[in-house]
């Protein structure tokens, strides 16, 4: 089974991705499933939009499609709120932040309550990481040392510019898990298969920002033994997301 750990569907000013047109790539690319997050504006402020279009996704294409959630710590109660009603009622099992988008520090206070609430309800934390000053991964190593109760996902494993910190530090980090969309060439992630382990790889391709198949030929090119390949392209998704009761 391949599982794209991290897509998105919805609109942004620049790019809209319809359901229909991600199941579309992931049939051309024989993906079997694919985890969806809110875009553009549903990602930034209009949360509650697009946690409805997260769960509408995940109902119509139950065995192609998982919704994450995503809150804006901003909203302070408010978040705290939504992120309950998401997990509870429309039943999405992670969260996503993006603090460049949302406006926070990965390690800030401000986001703490939301972090604390999402361990509480059991769900995957994943936060983009790569945009300096607001997504360091060094500050998502922090965040997760802090909550070793949690379980995180390091979106582009620090991206274009930070992946250098990944390989030498989250190798103690063993509550977060790395996704590989974005990140700038196959031997980077060969060494992060070596220095953090196999296990905790996990497969993504941003799209639409990516494409599908370009992201799995990346993870191509690294000749990977075929028990570890099936791990990085859906074992450990599948593992981390029934971990959380994704598949009830």
């Amino acid at each position: 089974m391949i599982i794209d750990a991290h897509a998105h569907i919805g609109s942004t000013p620049y790019v809209t991705q319809t359901v229909e047109d991600l199941l579309r790539e992931l049939d051309a690319a024989a993906v079997d499933r694919a985890v969806v997050c809110p875009m553009g504006a549903e990602l930034a402020v209009r949360n509650r939009d697009g946690n409805d279009r997260m769960a509408a996704a995940m109902r119509a294409h139950p065995d192609r499609l998982t919704g994450f959630a995503t809150v804006n710590p901003w909203w302070e109660a408010e978040a705290l709120t939504e992120l309950e009603r998401a997990v509870t009622q429309l039943g999405l099992p992670g969260l996503k932040l993006h603090p460049v988008l949302q406006g926070f520090q990965i390690d800030d206070d401000l986001v703490l309550p939301v972090v604390e609430r999402a361990i509480e309800l059991g769900v995957v934390i994943y936060v983009h990481t790569g945009t300096p000053v607001l997504a360091l991964p060094l500050q998502l190593l922090e965040l997760a040392s802090r909550y070793p109760e949690g379980k995180f996902i390091a979106g582009h494993m620090g991206g274009a510019d930070f992946y250098v910190d990944v390989p030498l530090s989250f190798p103690r980090a063993d509550n977060v898990w790395l996704e590989t969309s974005l990140s700038p060439h196959a031997a980077y992630v060969e060494e992060a298969l070596t220095t953090v382990g196999a296990e905790r790889m996990l497969f993504g391709s941003d799209s639409p920002t990516s494409r599908i198949a370009s992201e799995l030929f990346k993870i191509g090119l690294l000749e990977l033994a075929p028990e570890v390949e099936a791990q990085v392209l859906g074992g450990n998704a599948h593992a981390l997301l029934e971990s959380v009761g994704a598949w009830r």
